[in-house]
């Protein structure tokens, strides 16, 4: 998606290139570009190539500026660029001369609102950190959200994961639309990599769009694919048709769009209403090969790929240069689009790219930082994305934090920032985004995309600034489903206009010609605001309060929806009209709220009317809904239940948009996506402003429903056995004991419960369901079982690399101990883990305990191996916990086989210890044969006169197998998902970005004396790492012995510890096997084949 977009246009003029080269030639010295004439200087035409030509005489110009189709490739450019008088294309002056390209305008500002589509980088969840599962996208700020990528097998011409572990994603990524029903999901396929000409998948696209046999075979894939996993659109990302150096072919041209054809009808023939659309470029030099023009006629809408105008690949390209520009140019931005509108495309149609990251350079020089100065390579990768010359919204919010000088460059609409001495980069924030959708709004954009919805922060912050300029806040309450039983909401209209799409206008029940209801209150003269329901939900609607003393009220049974000086009938005196419908599901949230504080005299001076108990101002007024006799002193207030019905509001003056709007004169207009609830003429000359929010979704919402039902299913029977969990499972082999009663869901409905859950913890979903949701699981599970969303959420940050759907299953299996367990975790990891530079046992507390006695009596569900400290069997509960395994080691039912240090392909030092299990009680499945323990250090530090491995992770896992390596076979962990799935035991950081402050677990250092008042899991780790130092299995000499790691240690200068001493492995990866009495000599210098990635 995010590919290299080499330069604007494909060639400059003659004249530009007559000051790069030479353009004189000769019979031995042909012409880089044209015909060489008898005069000795280069070009094209009859003039050159033609009686006159001495050599390259059969060259054609790219157009024909008047010459003849006899010397020219072309009669006209592609896309309707101008043709110089030379025979090039392209659209500058020296093309164009004086001709200019009309781009759409539009006078409202919202058009761009109408669609915010999101990439998601499935392989965001394999970054060393801010990696970005799923469930953490903040999916209110999005209309569509993209999976990034599918690819297409080039044999079979199917579907295919683009990466292993895709297919375990693509539910979770679907499922989210249980958290936002209006939220649409869609397969991306293809990529920028899909198409590198070292890839079998070359020219899959071509090949594709060639064969009517191939296209058959992948239309009945694709359409098998959607169904199953629940996506409602697919988008083709071509990068791309024709080009050489892409692996296209001439024939591109033509075949995408009769491909895209095909395409649509196949998904039309299914019945269901799957989206279409494609990705395009922004460079001349790609988009030339696409027939825009005939593949408008197919898709939904266009995905332009604005960003990546420039990056470190500008100074390999003669044309630009290694100068320093941003890679999403307003003004560049505004050229490509250019090429749209010279065919007449429709800008509802176009959907314009934006960047959540950032292209970085390395300065030349430090003190010339300026666009236009020099860039020496791409700028120092990040810790997070690992990749030169690109940064990501996170990675940038924490240089800038640290301190880095930003500023703004008001010509390409970005945010410039330097730091270090020598490091740029450009990227957008909230004030340049607003300036791009700004932009967008005033040529009338059908909406935005991003790339990538998984390069944001934690926190969504991206997102919630597009959402402030969208109109769709963060906090995106009011979704409606598209499915069936969706209660929609009645809402007024906009000022003159007809109802939106999906409601018509409410009848009126009196006077003598009825019709439909409305209200002037905020219109200009002679319009007025329809009062527009759902067909299957229409209320009927009368106005009440007799002129000209008005007293309106509503009766029992009604809701008041509006008000009104006169409605439709003589004017108020006093008081005011109300206007009164009968209540029924699609406006009973209208109930939630009301006015108070009555005119003349509403409240004290300048105070608000105060709200009755159990509900809270949401904003106030001198008019109240509108239509009402003012305040002479204070304020009306907007009072509403909690949480209230209508979220994600405002007051607008002129529809959202501020530029280009006369100070003053306000429209009362609301942005896209909000309905008004009030109108106000206080600071308007002229006009109201209106109130704004999204539509109330009522509290019957059928998701939430669900979500309900689902979750007291659970509760009825809350016991989990292994065949029941989806992410902390492991497939394989007969259960060997009995198991515990399952609980009552399906395994699909379990999933999905999963997901909600985890994602209601992350809590960044920004839907009102979700806040929904988030009540009824601290009802109906959170407050009875002790677990708290909060408790959850704080579990993920002590394992941030860990799945969090994976977590959030552990604990929903644990039962009523597992929010006591993530505070005893979160208490014990304070004293357990330590600065290396800390005095042997200092601030700890203490007393003995008895692993096996203080276990016994806990009943807690166990999680998968090594997450729960309890001591619980396999037969037990079905699945044995590390507290188990750590009393069978610590007691001697188990026998050691090996240790051995691995550098891991990652670059991280593994301690791999493996005993051989003795029995079923401590076995998953019957296939288990061994526990393998991996203990990630760091460094040796002097504790207390006592050199200690540093230790800041624990995993362990079963093994069933061993696997073959290039010297030394090792168990097989590489079954991450299934068979050999992490068990985390000790996070006590994830060993990236280490500083003088980072805490370390030291074996031996703490007594178990010292742990009796801390939690259980702090004295099983105390009294497993006491027994691995004295057994001597994790000691100095494990690490550094002659026999055994044979690693070689040094110190850091600058190390604020001096006694602390790192390792040298010496150019090799890995030691010999050994044990503490065994014989061991050598190392191999080479990997094996396993990637040992421990997630953390």
């Amino acid at each position: 998606m995010n590919g290299v977009l080499f330069f604007w246009l494909c060639l400059v003029s003659w004249l530009h290139l007559a000051t790069a080269q030479d353009y004189t030639c000769s019979a031995t010295k042909p012409c880089a570009i044209g015909c060489c004439s008898n005069t000795g200087v280069c070009g094209l035409g009859p003039d050159f190539c033609g009686a006159s030509c001495i050599s390259n005489c059969d060259r054609k110009s790219d157009c024909n500026p008047g010459w003849g189709m006899q010397w020219s490739q072309a009669d006209k450019c592609p896309l309707n660029v101008c043709c110089s008088k030379f025979g090039f294309c392209g659209t500058t002056e020296d093309f164009c001369g004086n001709k200019t390209v009309q781009s759409p305008q539009c006078s409202s500002g919202s058009s761009s609102s109408k669609r915010t589509v999101g990439y998601y980088e499935a392989w965001s969840i394999t970054r060393s950190c801010d990696r970005m599962y799923p469930e953490s996208l903040p999916i209110g700020s999005y209309t569509h959200l993209n999976f990034a990528f599918a690819f297409i097998d080039p044999s079979s011409f199917k579907v295919a994961p683009m990466n292993a572990g895709d297919e375990a994603l693509y539910k979770r990524f679907t499922g989210l639309k249980s958290l936002y029903p209006d939220l649409e999901t869609w397969i991306s396929i293809g990529g920028w990599s899909m198409n590198d000409p070292d890839q079998p998948t070359a020219t899959t696209f071509s090949d594709l769009a060639g064969s009517a046999d191939a296209q058959a075979k992948f239309f009945d894939s694709l359409i098998s694919f959607m169904e199953t996993y629940g996506f409602d659109g697919v988008d083709i990302d071509w990068e791309y048709p024709v080009a050489e150096e892409r692996s296209g072919k001439p024939a591109d041209y033509q075949n995408y769009p009769a491909f895209l054809r095909n395409l649509r009808n196949a998904l039309s023939s299914t019945g269901h209403k799957y989206g279409l659309s494609i990705t395009i470029p922004s460079s001349y030099w790609y988009l030339q090969h696409f027939d825009i023009v005939e593949i408008e006629k197919t898709i939904d809408w266009f995905n332009m790929m604005s960003y990546d105008l420039h990056g470190t690949w500008d100074s390999s390209n003669r044309y630009t240069g290694p100068y320093l520009k941003s890679h999403t140019n307003l003004t560049e931005i505004d050229q490509a689009l250019e090429l749209l509108w010279r065919n007449d495309i429709n800008p509802d149609h176009v959907v314009l790219g934006l960047g959540f990251y950032g292209r970085s350079f390395t300065l030349t020089d430090p003190a010339c930082s300026k666009p236009g100065c020099t860039f020496s390579s791409g700028g120092n990768a990040g810790p997070c994305t690992a990749a030169v010359g690109t940064l990501s919204y996170a990675e940038i919010e924490r240089v800038i934090a640290g301190g880095a000088k930003v500023e703004l460059d008001t010509d390409a609409a970005v945010k410039i920032v330097t730091w270090g001495g020598n490091q740029w980069v450009s990227y957008d924030d909230a004030d340049t985004l607003k300036l791009k959708l700004d932009y967008s709004n005033k040529h009338c954009l059908g909406g935005t995309m991003v790339w990538a919805a998984s390069t944001d922060d934690a926190q969504g912050s991206a997102a919630a600034a597009l959402s402030k300029l969208t109109g769709r806040s963060i906090i995106s309450l009011a979704a409606t489903s598209s499915s069936a039983d969706q209660v929609q909401s009645c809402q007024l209209g906009e000022c003159g206009k007809q109802c939106p799409n999906g409601l018509k206008p409410a009848q009126r029940s009196d006077g003598k010609n009825k019709g439909n209801t409305g209200t002037n209150t905020g219109c200009p003269s002679g319009q007025s605001r329809l009062y527009c329901c759902p067909p299957d939900n229409m209320p009927t609607c009368q106005w009440r309060g007799g002129a000209p003393f008005c007293n309106g009220k509503c009766h029992d049974g009604e809701v008041e929806v509006s008000s009104s000086l006169s409605g439709t009938g003589s004017e108020c005196w006093t008081g005011h009209k109300v206007l009164c419908c009968t209540q029924n599901a699609a406006n009973a949230a209208v109930a939630e709220c009301k006015w108070y504080g009555s005119a003349p005299f509403c409240a004290a001076p300048f105070s608000k009317a105060s709200c009755p108990t159990g509900r809270q101002s949401l904003t106030y007024s001198n008019y109240g809904a509108g239509g009402e006799e003012p305040c002479i002193t204070g304020y009306k207030s907007f009072c509403c239940d909690q949480p209230p019905p209508y979220e994600n509001c405002d007051w607008y003056y002129h529809g959202g948009k501020i530029l280009g709007q006369i100070p003053f004169q306000c429209t009362g207009e609301c942005p896209a996506g909000k309905a008004s609830i009030a109108t106000d003429p206080s600071g308007c000359l002229s006009g109201y402003g209106s109130f704004c929010c999204s539509s109330p979704s009522t509290t019957n919402d059928p998701q939430v429903a669900a979500f309900t039902a689902q979750l007291e299913k659970f509760v009825k029977n809350p016991v989990c056995k292994a065949s029941d969990r989806q992410y902390t499972k492991r497939d394989g082999g007969e259960r060997t004991v009995a198991l515990a009663k399952r609980h009552d869901l399906a395994p699909s409905d379990w999933s999905a419960l999963m997901l909600q859950i985890t994602a209601l913890a992350i809590g960044r979903a920004g839907t009102y369901q979700s806040s929904l949701m988030a009540g009824q699981f601290n009802t109906t599970y959170g407050e009875p079982f002790g677990l708290s969303l909060d408790q959850i959420h704080r579990s993920f940050d002590d394992a941030p690399l860990v799945d969090t759907n994976s977590r959030t299953e552990s604990l929903m299996c644990m039962g009523r101990n597992a929010g006591n367990e993530v505070d005893d975790y979160e208490r014990s990891r304070s004293s357990v883990c330590v600065l290396p530079c800390a005095a042997a046992g200092a601030k700890r507390r203490g007393v003995d305990a008895s692993l096996s006695e203080s276990n016994g009596t806990k009943l807690l569900l166990n999680r998968n191996i090594g997450e729960s400290e309890e001591s619980q069997s396999s037969a037990q509960f079905g699945l044995p916990t590390w507290g188990y395994i750590v009393d069978g080691i610590v007691n001697g039912h188990m026998t050691l086989v090996y240790e051995q240090l691995i550098n891991t392909n990652a670059g991280e030092n593994i301690l791999e210890i493996v005993w051989e299990v003795p029995d079923d009680s401590y076995r998953e499945t019957a296939a288990d044969r061994w526990v393998v323990f991996h203990f990630h250090f760091e460094h040796l530090a002097n504790r207390g006169g006592v050199n200690r491995p540093g230790i800041y992770a624990i995993v362990a896992f079963h093994a069933q197998q061993y696997a073959n390596s290039n010297r030394y076979s090792r168990v097989d962990g590489n079954g991450h998902n299934t068979d050999n799935r992490r068990a985390h035991i000790l996070q006590c950081n994830t060993g990236s970005q280490a500083t003088a402050n980072t805490i370390y677990w030291y074996p031996g250092d703490l007594p178990n004396s010292a742990t009796s008042n801390l939690p259980v899991w702090a004295q099983v780790l105390t009294r497993f790492g006491n027994y691995l130092f004295d057994e001597d299995l994790v000691t100095e000499e494990t690490f550094t012995g002659a026999q055994r790691g044979q690693l070689t240690t040094f110190t850091h200068e600058t190390d604020p510890c001096s006694s602390r001493r790192y390792f040298d492995w010496g150019g090799y990866r890995q030691s010999r096997q050994f044990t503490p009495n065994g014989n061991a000599q050598g190392q191999p210098s080479t990997e094996d084949s396993q990637d040992d990635n421990d997630e953390v």
